[in-house]
């Protein structure tokens, strides 16, 4: 407090004294003096601070004075919360005091609700250099928590105060701390100490843990020790905990470790130079090795010395017409694409064309090659023999060129393809009896264009690449002599076998195999010439006896049809029908499904259902699809009626080319003869009941009617009731008691029961024979 302030205090003393002292003629009271104040106050001649308790007031110029002195009372650092109530009065106007006060004073700040005087910063400040003095460094952070100040605050004061009252520099890397002269030498003498320890790569986060030091302190040393030639050494990758630190002296043991192993070897390994410490071999090489050209590999980098080797090689194979593996000259980690690469090097040097590179590292000579596809003749003719016995080559030629293949059926030798167009214009204009070769042609021509891209020219090749093409591009390709054969017979051969590689041995049957697949070829189709004569007359009979099968059994079809309709019921012909559809008819349709498709191979040798019957219509020209699809549908028909209409177009040209044959009495009679004794030569041997009662059953109906009857042994009891008028009482009483014992021998489940039927059954079989029989000469005597 200043004298002039100590004086004001002791006039206003005096002054007082003097006032009590003095006797006034006139007082006043207390009320008084209270109106008198509001007065002042209310106009405004007098301005006051009431405390929070409206027992007092003071002038705003005595609170700023109060203030003041409590700031000074707590050592320049007061919270204007804790201020109010220590004045009495209400917070809002010590913060507009507090706040006019610090813009009319430059010593004191508000800083978070607080009112701070310059004599405290100056205090926290000696503290703070007493606290490097000690530690050496200190950061905002910390002090931050020690002050509870904002830490750009703390950061601002200690700025202004570095050289004066802070005897510190801020850290380069941090600018959030600060360390004496003193800690910055001790660390940079940590470092330097520990890093000339070092002989090898060691990771930063290894070394701050062992020296105790923070990572921006390290880099800092490390560069000022680098920068002044007093360490030597490298870090890895980009500055951080995880970098690798490199010293000088490791580098140096590196290179002439390298140095060492390339003038005994002649080549640079990458995986040693990797197990020595280096990080990045191939970037090693280039650098440190540019003067000597080496080849860069994927494990290694080789010199001329290796080069010279495989060279000599490749002279020594010339020479002999042999082969040589160059792998066990290359070094160890050289792998086949290494030797590869190698190879095309040396060879392109060379120039040399008679050589062939087989799994990568097995160089071969053409002439080696033509002396190993000699020991093929013996199997080629083989193979070829066996091909041609089996009809696999005449299937291949049918399937890689149809319409001429189908017109040899009628020629006995092989015709240019223009020849062959023409005989089938004249053909098809003259026309041929009883399902001849008109049909046949006219067949031919519709699936021309479903298989005329698998025409494939052998003699057009002699290159894998086109055999290749070939077959990806869909047609069928015949192997007579295929890889694995080629295999079986190069691992046979000394120099092959004694490489033990089955990929060598792969690659050169791959390359052979277009060569000895011609070679083949050409054996079969000298072959096949020589037997297609007779190919064709087998063909021709099989035809024959194929149309004979259909007339045969369509006219059996139609005198079942007359046989089912012998009775009655509607009902028992659509059953009867259904039946003959599903077995005669079926088998007929069978018939004709195969011979349309017999040329198509993904057919071949799969039994015929409705689902591949339906695959077969939608895979046939169009010309063909509607009549084999209604003739399909016709097989789940209730009656005969769709499927006789359709048949002799399913028959016909364009399908089988058969012409049905017109039916007499005269055929239509030994048609039931042989019905006749096909059924009695089938009941003479028969042992099982049931078919013996339904054999009977079909023979009488036959002799009754005059007409033949397709039905199975559940048609029976249908059968029966038919014939009952027609057969004498004990005729008829003895066929409707076995078929009762017939039901019930497989209706019955106690054995003992069924054993006695059984018995029964046996005992009158002969009986039921005998009525089949004589069944016609009792028929005559009755009449």
């Amino acid at each position: 407090m200043s004298a002039t302030d100590w004086e004001e205090i002791k006039r206003l003393a005096a002054d007082f004294q003097r006032a009590q002292l003095t006797s006034s003629v006139q007082r006043l009271s207390e009320q008084n003096c209270i109106d008198i104040i509001n007065r002042l106050i209310n106009s405004k001649q007098l301005e006051v601070v009431f405390t929070t308790d409206g027992k007092e007031y003071i002038t705003p110029q005595h609170l700023v004075k109060e203030i003041k002195d409590e700031l000074f009372v707590h050592q320049g650092r007061i919270n204007l919360v804790e201020l109010a109530k220590i004045l009495s009065v209400d917070l809002s106007v010590i913060s507009v005091r507090a706040s006019e006060l610090e813009k009319s004073s430059g010593a004191i700040c508000i800083v978070n609700g607080q009112l701070i005087h310059n004599s405290y910063l100056n205090l926290i400040c000696e503290e703070i250099n007493e606290k490097l003095k000690i530690k050496g460094r200190v950061t905002i952070t910390e002090l931050t928590g020690q002050y509870d100040l904002p830490s750009d605050f703390i950061l601002n004061v200690i700025t202004k105060q570095l050289g004066k009252i802070i005897k510190a520099q801020q850290d380069p890397h941090d600018s959030r701390a600060f360390f004496t002269e003193h800690f910055k030498k001790r660390s940079i003498s940590l470092v330097k100490g520990g890093l000339l320890a070092i002989t090898k790569p060691t990771s930063v986060s290894t070394i701050l843990s062992i020296f105790g030091i923070e990572e921006h302190l390290f880099y800092f040393a490390l560069n000022y020790l680098n920068e002044s030639k007093e360490t030597s050494g490298s870090i890895s990758g980009k500055e951080g905990i995880n970098s690798i630190y490199t010293p000088a002296v490791y580098t140096k043991s590196q290179f002439e470790w390298v140095k060492n192993f390339y003038a005994q070897n002649g080549y640079l390994e990458y995986s040693a130079l990797s197990r020595i410490g280096i990080s990045n071999p191939v970037k090693f090489v280039e650098k440190n090795f540019q003067n000597l050209n080496l080849i860069k590999l994927d494990s290694c980098a080789v010199g001329q010395l290796i080069f010279d080797q495989v060279e000599a090689a490749i002279d020594d194979v010339i020479q002999t017409a042999t082969l040589v593996n160059i792998l066990p000259i290359l070094p160890t980690v050289a792998d086949e694409k290494d030797a590869e690469f190698i190879l095309h090097h040396v060879m392109k040097k060379k120039s040399c064309q008679s050589l062939h590179i087989f799994n990568s590292s097995v160089v071969v000579t053409d002439q080696y090659l033509r002396n190993l596809m000699k020991i093929f003749d013996e199997e080629i003719e083989k193979k070829a023999k066996e091909c041609v016995s089996s009809g696999a080559y005449l299937k291949f030629m049918t399937a890689q060129d149809k319409p001429s293949h189908k017109t040899s059926m009628d020629d006995d030798k092989f015709e240019s393809k223009a020849d062959k167009k023409e005989e089938r214009r004249k053909k098809a204009s003259e026309g041929k009896g009883g399902g001849g070769t008109q049909g046949r042609e006219t067949k031919t021509k519709s699936t021309k264009k479903k298989y005329g891209k698998t025409v494939h020219n052998d003699d057009n090749s002699d290159d894998d690449k086109r055999g290749k093409s070939k077959n990806e591009g869909g047609s069928k390709k015949l192997e007579i002599l295929d890889i694995e054969d080629i295999k079986k017979i190069l691992n046979g051969v000394d120099l092959i076998e004694e490489e033990d590689s089955e990929e060598l041995v792969e690659e050169i049957a791959n390359h052979l195999y277009p060569k000895l697949h011609k070679q083949a070829q050409e054996s079969a189709k000298t072959m096949y010439e020589s037997t297609i004569a007779a190919t064709n007359q087998n063909r021709r009979k099989k035809y024959t006896e194929m149309q004979d099968k259909l007339n045969d059994l369509i006219l059996k079809i139609r005198l079942f049809e007359r046989g089912y309709k012998q009775f009655p019921s509607k009902d028992v012909q659509q059953q009867l029908a259904k039946y003959l559809l599903k077995t005669i008819c079926t088998d007929v349709t069978n018939e004709i499904f195969t011979y349309v498709v017999q040329d198509d191979g993904k057919f071949e040798g799969k039994e015929m259902t409705n689902d591949l019957r339906t695959k077969i219509v939608n895979s046939v020209p169009n010309d063909q699809k509607d009549v084999l699809n209604t003739l399909n549908k016709s097989l789940s028909s209730s009656t005969l009626d769709d499927f006789l209409n359709i048949i002799e177009d399913a028959v016909g040209p364009g399908f089988c080319d058969v012409l049905l044959k017109k039916t007499d009495k005269k055929k239509e009679r030994s048609q039931l003869l042989e019905r006749r004794q096909q059924l009695l030569d089938h009941i003479n041997v028969a042992s099982d009941s049931a078919l013996v009662l339904q054999l009977a059953s079909l023979i009488v109906f036959q002799e009754v009617t005059q007409t033949m009857l397709h039905a199975s042994g559940r048609f029976v009891s249908t059968i029966l009731p038919f014939l009952e008028p027609n057969l004498p009482a004990d005729q008829y009483s003895a066929l409707k008691r076995y078929h009762d014992l017939v039901l019930k021998l497989l209706t019955t489940s106690n054995s003992n029961e069924k054993s006695e039927t059984q018995t029964s059954l046996e005992e009158e079989m002969a009986s039921i024979k005998e009525i089949a029989v004589t069944f016609k000469k009792n028929v005559q005597t009755r009449d």
